[in-house]
């Protein structure tokens, strides 16, 4: 039936009868649509569909976050010429059995970029985008908010300084004495009062 209809979206189980999803996807070999994942709970799968740029529904599925991945899908602009990819990344990350490890896909008009986390000096808002500083110099700015970046990072090591930044703690190299992060490249970054405790507590330990 893909074959033949040629849809524009699918919907996709992970585990279904008589083959997963993932098996499903690999024997299309054009696929050219876009893939919303449907899965009941299960934290290493999410994190794998997050860290490759795909939106999922949880079982059983709400008809407001229906609604919500709807519209989400009408209002991308991109096409689906990235989603090979897309997919080839996703199967990298769901087969590798530790989640440090995952590539994390960042779309943008020009294309889609693939890094390991610990490519990533830092993270600045620009309204609901986030530019991307990495380690060879690059600059990247990406269609999803620094909130959404920060739960997806803050497990590798990332701290939240301020309502902008998202800095990796590994290129932290001290605090100031005007209260400003210094990190490797001598960059210095703002931290907020109100977060102030929270980063100094995460440096110390």
């Amino acid at each position: 039936m893909i074959h033949d209809i040629q849809p524009d979206l699918i919907f996709l189980d992970i585990r279904m009868p008589h083959m997963s999803g993932f098996e499903l996807l690999n024997r299309i070999p054009k696929k050219n649509f876009k893939v919303i994942f449907t899965t009941a709970y299960d934290e290493y799968a999410i994190k794998a569909i997050r860290f490759s740029a795909f939106d999922y529904l949880l079982k059983p599925i709400d008809v407001e976050d229906l609604i919500n991945a709807i519209n989400r899908f009408l209002h991308l602009s991109d096409s689906a010429h990235n989603q090979q990819d897309l997919f080839n990344n996703f199967a990298s990350n769901i087969k590798e059995h530790d989640s440090q490890k995952f590539r994390l896909a960042l779309p943008s008009k020009k294309g889609v970029l693939f890094i390991f986390p610990s490519e990533i000096i830092r993270c600045e808002a620009e309204g609901n985008y986030t530019r991307f500083y990495l380690s060879n110099g690059q600059q990247h700015l990406t269609s999803k908010t620094l909130g959404e970046y920060e739960e997806l990072l803050s497990s590798h090591d990332f701290i939240r300084t301020h309502k902008s930044h998202l800095i990796n703690k590994d290129v932290i190299s001290f605090v100031d004495i005007d209260g400003f992060l210094v990190l490797k490249d001598d960059t210095k970054v703002e931290i907020s009062r109100r977060r102030k405790r929270e980063v100094i507590a995460a440096l110390t330990h």
